[in-house]
């Protein structure tokens, strides 16, 4: 694994692959009016660096971007959140998605949050409803980003790194060039991994991640 980039998403037993717990429900495709939506993303760019703060940092992006916008999001922030939801002020041993919604209900910046259980109804979130926060493995392929079909990609390529947690911003079902794709902005910098902090992954890729790897993905409703 490398030292560059800290990683720190634990899976948690409550939020299995295809659990029903908060599930939000799947909006029917014939009511897709587009087959690609990328939302807004210049709320906070913020840098874990290579502590195991990522949950932190991912829901503190979330929270800075859309689709109710808090001001003021920082490190700060997003390692106080960590802390919060973890307990832990060596900010390396990691934490789970869960824990992080539950002091984001508690603080009363969120209403609710769901977890999402299929393919289908991930893609109907992310044309519809916002970006997701989603706790994946990483492969050590998935830290340097290659160029594919004009643009920066990652793939779950060689030994397992650990787990992270990232937003999920974008989708492209009809991509002129490649397959259809998600849109992941990271938190290592922009400067420091993919194209200024984001990559694309193909539909297929991450589809596996979270639904055949025990992954999950969770969208928060914040409080208007």
């Amino acid at each position: 694994m490398t030292t560059e980039f800290g990683l720190g998403r634990k899976r948690s037993m409550e939020t299995p692959r295809a659990a029903s717990l908060y599930n939000a429900a799947a909006l029917p495709r014939e009511t897709w009016t587009k087959q690609h939506r990328y939302w807004w993303q210049g709320g906070a760019w913020i840098d874990q660096g290579a502590t195991g703060t990522c949950v932190g940092h991912a829901f503190a992006h979330r929270r800075a971007d859309a689709t109710v916008r808090k001001e003021g999001i920082d490190s700060q922030y997003a390692i106080q959140l960590y802390i919060d939801a973890s307990g832990d002020h060596t900010l390396q041993e990691g934490t789970y998605a869960i824990n992080a919604c539950q002091i984001l209900k508690n603080r009363g910046e969120i209403t609710d949050y769901f977890w999402i259980t299929s393919p289908e109804e991930l893609q109907a979130t992310l044309l519809q409803r916002g970006p997701v926060c989603v706790g994946t493995n990483w492969y050590d392929g998935m830290f340097y980003p290659g160029n594919k079909y004009g643009n920066v990609y990652i793939s779950p390529d060689g030994a397992l790194a650990g787990g992270h947690e990232y937003v999920v911003n974008g989708i492209n079902l009809e991509p002129p060039d490649g397959p259809p794709f998600y849109r992941i902005k990271n938190s290592w910098g922009r400067d420091n991994w993919g194209l200024n902090g984001t990559a694309r992954i193909s539909t297929d890729d991450l589809h596996h991640l979270i639904f055949d790897e025990w992954g999950d993905a969770v969208l928060i409703r914040e409080v208007k």
